[in-house]
């Protein structure tokens, strides 16, 4: 894992922390609040997937979002991402899992934007060798809500754990479109 990655993990466990100090934030407001409310979507997804060590590949899968379970700010801004995604390419096969709580900013008309440190397990089939790889790294997104309709495009980044010579650093690019509930 690159420095790079290490830094952005702590600055957004720190800015979590010192964020759950201050007045208004909600630890499990599942909980704590009895008008908290999931604001949950579902929607399909189709990802560009391109590893360091690897050419592109499409990846295809499910993004199912909600406002955090775990830890609230004020606003209700926190949304947790949970996209579940695969891709075969030539002899590689990838089941991806990634949990990516983020912080969103709404601009006008049903559209926000959203950032936050993104953790994945990655079933890595090689062909010769099968590994389960963790990672770690950085999500952002912008999404437009308009009553049911949900539209959304991701980039995110995670560097792996290497197990037996097999790593999956990579980035991600992706389109979503799903249902508001």
């Amino acid at each position: 894992m690159t420095h790079l990655t290490k830094a952005l993990a702590l600055a957004a466990l720190a800015m979590t922390s010192f964020g759950a100090s201050a007045e208004g934030w909600k630890i499990l407001p599942i909980v704590s609040d009895p008008d908290f409310k999931l604001e949950p979507t579902l929607a399909l997804t189709l990802n560009r997937v391109d590893p360091t060590n690897g050419s592109a590949v499409n990846a295809y899968g499910l993004d199912f979002n909600f406002k955090c379970l775990l830890l609230q700010d004020p606003d209700g801004r926190m949304r947790t991402h949970l996209n579940l995604s695969r891709s075969d390419d030539k002899g590689t096969d990838v089941n991806a899992f990634e949990l990516s709580p983020r912080y969103t900013i709404p601009l006008d008309g049903g559209l926000s934007v959203g950032v936050g440190p993104s953790l994945g397990l990655f079933d890595v089939n090689a062909g010769t060798a099968e590994k389960n790889l963790f990672g770690i790294g950085l999500a952002a997104g912008v999404n437009y809500r308009a009553g049911m309709l949900f539209l959304g495009a991701d980039v995110r980044y995670h560097e792996t754990s290497s197990r037996g010579g097999l790593d999956y650093d990579h980035w991600a690019v992706g389109a979503k479109v799903g249902v508001n509930f």
